[in-house]
């Protein structure tokens, strides 16, 4: 049954939505390194602020309408003495499917920044292996149910699941994983109306292919000496060919020159050559001017052998009208994050 229209002075105007949410769950022991003290129970608090975009043209783009918002959360790791507590700003975007209706899914993926009050140290510290510096960078995802209890209030229920490393920046970095159930209420401070729309039928949808290219860089600490930072920087390139509204499919190759490698060899007085080269493959999701991608790759060129020959990559990029785009992104060997990078590049498209 669909919901009441609701009501807003400017047709063309985005709702308004103020949140608060509760996690509860659980550590994922994905290391023997930190499985003494995986067993405890996170909870967080969580209030963010958001638009929801009800025009036509959103709706055509993802056949939903989008959030986009902003949340800042509090969350305790359940072991003050080892874990302590995180404070997670994050930007996430979060499409919605049957806005129009009282009850609706939706799915968010988001990006920030976390601040840890308890990180490791060799002495006082020493069972935090999940991270060793006081900012780091988290990502979640989650999928919620909703249920339109009136025009301004809304009931939500599902679960999130969230990772928060250093991108490699310091050791210990095993990355700490935590899935949760979670529960809240949406209050709209400016109402919208979500119509209930139909795909307009134009023909079949037209296959996009764009090439990128990107440079990208970070700085990531020495294994001797945390407390020395050397550069990393690297060169990307890929074709990403649309298969679908939201989805695209992705290969191409990447080059990475990582200064903390060369300096390792440089003290074992080793001269083979400490850059990589690596193919990629992948699928990307399309959301809006948000690309969310995941891609797998494999060492074509690596002289000073890495942790594995196979890693994997989670980026985050927001696209411009005029072809640059920004984003971020994580490498990781399995559970163990290499590094997260920020990049900028040029797409070209036909």
């Amino acid at each position: 049954m669909a919901a009441p229209a609701l009501a807003q002075t400017d047709a063309s105007a985005p709702a308004l939505h103020i949140g608060l949410r509760t996690h509860y769950g659980f550590i994922i022991p994905h290391s023997a390194a930190i499985r003494e003290v995986s067993f405890s129970h996170p909870r967080a608090l969580e209030l963010d602020l958001s638009l929801h975009f009800t025009s036509e043209q959103a709706w055509q783009y993802i056949q939903g309408y989008p959030r986009l918002g902003v949340s800042l959360a509090y969350t305790s790791f359940d072991n003050p003495e080892v874990l302590g507590n995180a404070y997670v700003l994050l930007l996430y975007v979060e499409p919605f499917l049957s806005a129009h209706k009282r009850f609706s899914l939706s799915f968010r993926l988001g990006g920030g920044i976390s601040h840890q009050d308890n990180v490791y140290d060799s002495i006082s510290n020493p069972q935090n292996q999940f991270y060793s510096t006081k900012i780091a960078f988290p990502l979640t995802v989650n999928l919620m149910s909703n249920y339109r209890l009136s025009d301004t209030w809304l009931l939500r229920a599902g679960a999130t699941y969230s990772h928060i490393s250093n991108g490699g920046i310091r050791q210990p970095n095993k990355g700490i994983n935590y899935p949760m159930a979670t529960l809240g209420v949406d209050y709209a401070l400016r109402t919208a109306a979500f119509p209930e729309r139909h795909l307009q039928k134009h023909g079949p949808l037209r296959q996009e292919r764009y090439y990128l290219l990107a440079l990208l860089g970070t700085l990531k600490d020495e294994r001797a000496d945390p407390e020395d930072k050397q550069p990393l920087w690297g060169l990307t390139t890929y074709a990403s060919q649309r298969i679908g509204r939201l989805s695209a499919l992705a290969a191409g190759a990447e080059w990475v020159a990582d200064y903390s490698i060369k300096r390792e060899l440089e003290q074992k007085k080793d001269d083979t050559d400490f850059q990589r080269g690596a193919m990629l493959a992948g699928h990307e999701l399309y959301i809006g001017r948000f690309r969310f991608n995941q891609m797998l790759g494999i060492y074509i060129y690596a002289p000073h052998k890495a942790r594995d020959p196979v890693y994997q990559r989670w980026g985050l990029e927001y696209h411009t009208a005029d072809g640059l785009y920004v984003g971020i992104n994580l490498k990781a060997h399995r559970h163990v994050a290499d590094f997260m990078d920020v990049r900028v590049g040029w797409r070209l498209g036909t």
